[in-house]
């Protein structure tokens, strides 16, 4: 192979073998004309003319030299283009065999290690004694919504100056660099450092991808960064780089834009979380989470009207759950309205029980009070149930508004044609309460409970203020909360339309609300 290597070396050697053939055929002939042919035909017994001209013997050498060098000229000439192709084509080989040996180590995109080079190199250096090696796993923020709203080619310019970015950071380190597939990078330092090196190193890295241009208007760099330490925190590969991902999520759960090192309590908070998790939806599923009943009554009468339907979780093992404990796992997940609907087609069911004519008020969340479909979602489930949509109360908070007070405002309007009547609920605790009586279609205000906390004196003038409020934009009210006669008791005197609290009864399941539905009860006042 060394001939096609080195072409221009082996045209050299033709070039003197050419002088030397012909330089011999010409001794050859010269020899043969003036020496060797007299002995040759004497020995041969034949006729030989020795008197021959010395012209006609020099014109025979330069003829049998001329045609000597005929003969040689048209295959070396073939054979100096052969070794020239074959020596293209060997370098185009040495070039292709670069490549293919590149992209089986590196990522095409971003000229960083793949993942597979990574984790080989992470193995050794977690082989060499006396050093200490730290894995970091970098994921960008947001990074869908790059690729949705600007299209890949701006994730790919995206990606491009991360690889970048991390280059130029990890100069002077002993480093190697990988994009592990999508928006996630990973890096390996190896040496002798401290947790406070580490620590300066992700926060420089992070610094670097904030201010990295991005080309794109109004958009800005940021990810969350991992950090998984050898031999602390794992000797092997896929344990640390498995811990790093840990710390990168916790992260991810805690604002973005942060680096965490990996600690091994929030694992298992993670691991916990992920059991809770599968549990929550095997409950939603196999309708484990039950439907709760707290009265609501007039004033001042005291007369049972209706019932907030509440949820509680009824876990094998753990007993009844709290919805503060579950209710915002469930909306992180997705679920609120898979939730919703279980508990509905379960009151429903039960309501059909009751007199005729008593309320049935349902906590809705954002996302289910800014779908387009809810409307008609809550008027075929009542449909289904045999409700009447007239009997049936959606309660919305303040922060439930503000998301999107264009949709929630069409739906709102939607809902009280149907019938349904809404309620703002924990009215007083949000900041933008007088905008939203105005604007959107509401029918009831729940004061919160918080305003009975603290002694009656210190909160009467703000409650007289919504009191005043609601009724001037002739708005009916409810006051949460209620757990003491003497508040009761104020409530009516300012006119207040319905209560509900400890006072008249605490969240029921479904058994004991028939106690409730008990003639002599139904025809007082009602007390828990």
């Amino acid at each position: 192979m060394s001939f096609i290597r080195n072409p221009h070396l082996v045209q050299s050697h033709l070039y003197a073998l050419l002088v030397f053939y012909l330089f011999s055929i010409f001794l050859l002939a010269l020899a043969w004309e003036f020496k060797l042919e007299g002995v040759a035909m004497g020995v041969l017994d034949l006729p030989y003319d020795g008197d021959f001209e010395v012209a006609e013997r020099w014109r025979f050498v330069l003829t049998s030299t001329g045609f000597a060098v005929l003969a040689m000229v048209v295959p070396f000439v073939l054979l100096k283009r052969l070794i020239g192709s074959l020596h293209q084509s060997y370098n185009n080989l040495v070039v292709a065999q670069a490549q293919s040996d590149s992209l089986a180590r590196h990522d095409p995109l971003s000229g960083l290690l793949n993942r597979r080079v990574f984790h080989e190199q992470l193995a050794t250096r977690l082989d060499q004694p006396g050093v200490g090696t730290a894995v970091f796993l970098i994921d960008l923020d947001r990074f869908k919504q790059i690729n949705d709203t600007h299209g890949h080619a701006a994730g790919d310019v995206a990606i491009c100056t991360v690889a970048d970015t991390l280059r130029e950071a990890t100069a002077g380190w002993q480093a190697a660099v990988a994009r592990l597939g999508g928006d996630e990078f990973a890096l390996a330092v190896t040496g002798r450092f401290s947790r406070l090196d580490l620590a300066t190193l992700a926060e420089t890295i992070l610094a670097k991808i904030a201010a990295a241009p991005t080309g794109l208007p109004g958009v800005a760099f940021s990810a969350t960064m991992g950090i998984a330490v050898s031999p602390v925190d794992g000797m092997v590969a896929e344990t640390l780089l498995q811990h790093a991902d840990s710390a990168m999520y916790r992260g991810k759960n805690n604002g973005r834009a942060v680096f965490h090192f990996y600690e091994a309590s929030f694992e298992n908070a993670l691991r916990e979380r992920m059991r809770l998790e599968a549990e929550l939806r095997q409950a939603i599923a196999q309708r484990q989470i039950q439907p709760y009943y707290q009265p609501i009554v007039s004033l001042p009468e005291q007369q049972l009207v209706g019932f907030e339907l509440l949820a509680r979780w009824m876990h094998p093992q753990h007993g009844v759950i709290m919805p503060q404990d579950f209710i915002p796992l469930t909306e992180q997940l997705g679920l609120i309205k898979s939730l919703t609907e279980g508990l509905l087609i379960q009151a429903f069911a039960e309501a059909r029980k009751w007199p005729p004519g008593l309320l049935l008020a349902v906590n809705v969340s954002s996302s289910m009070i800014e779908s387009d479909d809810f409307p008609d979602w809550l008027a075929e489930l009542a449909r289904t149930g045999d409700f009447p949509l007239g009997h049936l109360e959606v309660e919305v908070t303040e922060n439930a508004l503000v998301a999107n007070v264009g949709s929630a405002r069409l739906n709102l309007e939607r809902l009280r044609a149907m019938g349904v009547s809404v309620a703002l609920d924990d009215f007083g605790t949000g900041y933008s309460g007088l905008y939203h009586l105005t604007q959107l279609a509401i029918d009831k205000i729940k004061i919160d409970r918080s305003f009975f906390d603290t002694s009656l004196d210190n909160q009467s003038e703000m409650v007289k203020a919504i009191l005043a409020l609601g009724k001037s934009l002739r708005m009916q009210i409810t006051a949460e909360g209620v757990e003491h006669e003497q508040l009761a008791d104020w409530l009516t005197t300012h006119d207040c339309d319905f209560a509900q609290g400890y006072l008249f009864g605490r969240p029921l399941p479904v058994a004991q609300v028939a106690a409730l539905m008990a003639p002599d009860r139904h025809a007082g006042p009602l007390r828990a």
